[in-house]
Order: C-alpha cells, then structure tokens, then sequence
C-alpha cells in the first residue's frame, strides 16, 4: 500500500500550497517536537540547563524555516496566478482550466503554452508556404507570356494548397451560348480533356459565375441545389468551386476535389486560395490584355500596307497576292480562294485568284455551282459566315435535302480541314 493511499487518495489531491504547508510543518516540526517533549518529560531529561535552550534555538530555526518555505509557496502561487489570468489568458485560444493545485496549474499552463506554439508553428510554415507560392506565381509572369500557363500553375498550387487531387480551370466564353472552356485540368484523365466544351446552364460551376463567390459543397447528392449522383472520376461527393476575378468581370472557375472521403472543404481553403487567384487572375488578365494589344498593332500595321499596296502600281494577280501575303500575317491560313460572279452565268462563280501553302485541286479559272450551298447563303445574307467541321455534313445527304448539299468546291474548301470562313 502506497503513503497516499494510507493517507488518502483526496487527502492531497487538488488542495492548495498552503494546506500542504501544513502538513509539511506538521511532519518536520511538530510532531519531532511533540516526541521530544515527551521523552524530555518521561526521562526528565529537561533538568539540564542546555537542553531548554537547544530546545528554544531549535524552534526559533525551525520558525525561520517555516516562514522561508511560506515565501517560496507565495511566490509559486503568485507565479500560478498570473500565468493563469494574464499570459494564457493572451495566448490561448481556450480559457485556461484551473485548479487549487498551484503546481498543477503551472504545468498546465506550461503545456497549454507548447501546444499552442505548436499550432502557432503550424500555421507560420502554412502561411510561410502560401506566401512562397504567391511569390513563386508573380514571378512567373515575368518568364512567360502565355495566359493558359499561368492558369495550370495556379491550379497546381491550389492542389497543393487544399490539399487536393482533383481540378480543373474553366474560362468564360460570353457568346450566344455561354460555355466553360477547359484551360487546365489534373487527376481527371480522359474524362475532361484540354479545349473541352461545357454548357454554362448545366454546369455546377455556374453558381460561382452568378453568385460571384466561392461554392462549398460537402455533399453534391445531399445537396438540394443539385441533387445529382456524383460521378466516380470527380473523385469525393465535396468540391469547391472558386471564381477567377479581375477588377472587372470574372473570367474562369476554378474546381477542386479530393480522392479522400474523409476530408471536406471548408471556409479556410476558401481564404487560403482567394489571394493566390487573385494574383493569378491579375497576371492573366494583363497578359490576355497584352497580347491583344499586340495583335492590335500588328492588324493596325497590316492595315496600313494593305492601303500602301492598294495604293501602289502593284495590279491584278500581283495586287491580290500581295493584301493575301498580309492577311496570312495576322490570320493564318492553308488555302485562300478569291472568286467573282460573273453576269452572264449568275449560279457561278469563277476562281480568279488563289493561294495555298500546300497542294489542292482548286485551280485558277474553275467554274463552281453556287446552289444549295454555304456560298450561296453569304452572297445573299451580304455578310461573313465561319463554318466548323461540326456544322458541316460529312455524309452525303438524302436525297431533295439540295438546302445542305456542299457543292464541289466547299467540299475542297472545308470538308478537308478544321474550318474555315467565306
């Protein structure tokens, strides 16, 4: 059996530095000098004239002693006090929790202090990391000039950032049909793919555009905004979705998501990421904006020699070669065809002049029916039209469909190739 368990366990147990004074003063000087008083008068041993005054010198040290261990416990308890209402008080972020033990309070307060330099630490590399790669983005744009670069890496710091493994920067494209562009993508394979097409309307990431403010989802299929199944490659039910804002407008979304299901998004990753996008979309938009100035000037300057050569002794076949040698400056292109409409056979139209950087069955001087085609549609409309491999026809069509039957020569123009405009 231990001394406190004879003594008792709350005996000692959270009392105060005074009540254990006493018991120490009890142990080293009362109860010798209450024996001895005892012996002394048993033996009568208190008939030698030096024994009272070793009896007395020995009370008077003793008291000395006693009251030299009283102002080492004020002290610790003074000390425990104001560790306890002042310093922690500052520091932690939880009230300090004491006791009447002084000594006990003081290795709490000690413990609440390293853990909270702990967390303090933490924080300090977190933040440490979140400036280096601020840094590490405004320095990227000065080394490059490519806008779509300066997205990828802020979708890999902000991967890095959350945490996460999953994203995806989607651009803006503000036309008749409103769609998300894919600029940037990691963690989705094949499923999402660079230059990928998304509707705006059923797109998720449209809340952020609308909203102009992060979304936090923790649970897409419990969510009643949604309410849709998650698809396995988008990786955890809980995403977020950050806008990417200039000064003026919002040019893209940022999504992000984690293959582990045990971790959901939170309002911190939201303020971690909002100054990294900030600068990240700063950059972007002053690079977009210099390289429009740019093509300006080059258009500008294009502009200006188109004028000179017209302007110049330069005639027929030379002339159109010439403004077609600027054109393919500021638009490239594989085949250029100038045709005219001649009076006598109006359902025609005659090559006059062309220019090609590969080989092609167009030749100067063909003849070519206008009917039913997209060459037929621009003279009539008496303006540009832009067709794409989606809007024209691969396959012959039925028959009397003559609406979308590609003449010969849009077949050489446009079947072949990505697109084109007439």
């Amino acid at each position: 059996m231990s001394f406190y368990k004879w003594l008792g366990e709350d005996s000692l147990k959270n009392r105060n530095l005074y009540y254990k004074l006493n018991i120490i003063f009890g142990l080293f000087f009362l109860f010798p000098v209450f024996g001895f008083i005892y012996f002394a008068y048993k033996y009568d041993i208190l008939t030698d004239k030096f024994v009272p005054i070793f009896f007395m010198i020995v009370l008077v040290f003793s008291f000395f002693g006693f009251v030299i261990l009283k102002n080492l416990f004020d002290k610790i308890k003074n000390i425990s006090e104001k560790m306890a209402d002042s310093f922690i008080a500052d520091v932690a972020e939880d009230p300090l929790k004491t006791g009447a033990d002084e000594l006990q309070n003081i290795i709490q307060s000690f413990t609440n202090i390293k853990n909270q330099f702990a967390t303090t630490f933490k924080q300090l590399e977190k933040k440490g990391s979140e400036i280096s790669i601020l840094k590490e983005l405004s320095e990227l744009c000065y080394v490059t000039f490519d806008p779509e670069e300066i997205l990828y890496v802020a979708l890999e710091r902000s991967l890095m950032l959350t945490n996460s493994d999953i994203g995806s920067v989607l651009t803006l494209e503000k036309t008749e049909t409103k769609e998300f562009v894919v600029k940037a993508s990691v963690g989705l394979g094949e499923y999402v793919k660079l230059g990928d097409r998304i509707k705006f309307e059923t797109s998720i990431a449209k809340y952020a555009v609308i909203n102009k403010s992060p979304l936090i989802v923790k649970d897409v299929e419990k969510d009643r905004r949604f309410g849709r199944i998650n698809l396995e490659h988008y990786g955890t039910k809980s995403f977020v979705c950050m806008p990417i804002k200039t000064s003026n407008e919002i040019v893209g979304v940022l999504t992000l998501s984690r293959k582990d299901d045990n971790k959901e998004y939170s309002q911190d990753d939201v303020e971690v990421l909002t100054p990294l996008l900030s600068n990240a979309a700063f950059t972007y938009e002053n690079i977009r904006l210099l390289k429009e100035n740019e093509l300006g000037s080059i258009q500008l300057k294009s502009i200006e020699r188109i004028f000179k050569i017209i302007n110049s002794s330069f005639r027929d076949s030379e002339l159109v070669q010439a403004i077609l040698n600027e054109i393919h400056t500021v638009v490239p292109f594989d085949i250029a065809v100038v045709m005219t409409r001649d009076e006598n056979m109006p359902e025609f139209l005659t090559v006059s002049d062309l220019m090609a950087t590969g080989t092609t069955s167009i030749a100067k001087g063909d003849y070519y029916s206008l009917r039913g085609g997209v060459l037929e549609k621009v003279l009539k409309q008496e303006s540009a039209i832009i067709v794409d491999d989606k809007n024209f026809p691969d396959e012959e069509p039925e028959m009397g469909d003559t609406a979308s039957v590609p003449n010969k020569l849009e077949k050489d123009l446009f079947a072949k190739s990505i697109g084109g405009s007439c």
